[in-house]
């Protein structure tokens, strides 16, 4: 047999009447609301946490269109610049 089963058989065994039942169970109630409070303020944390990434990323997301939309507009009016002058050019040329 393994080292471990002749504990668990061992214990298994083992009288049970010392054992506190009230302390056993608040010790057990109290870890438990410790590890609540901790994954709800993790929650909370890494719920913040998304919403800045996502408010920085939608933000970065803006710019780049509205930068894009930007320099389209500045290439189509260079376009239309370039088009009237070459016009104007060959009016005068002719």
């Amino acid at each position: 047999m393994d080292l471990d089963e002749e504990k668990l058989k061992h214990l298994m065994n083992k009288n049970i009447t010392d054992i506190d039942e009230d302390s056993s169970l608040d010790k057990v109630l109290s870890d438990g609301k410790k590890v609540a409070v901790v994954k709800d303020v993790a929650g909370v944390f890494v719920g913040w946490v998304w919403v800045l990434f996502l408010g920085f990323g939608a933000s970065l997301y803006s710019a780049k269109r509205q930068y894009d939309k930007h320099h389209a507009a500045k290439k189509t009016a260079t376009k239309k610049t370039n088009t009237m002058n070459e016009d104007k050019e060959d009016q005068r040329g002719s």
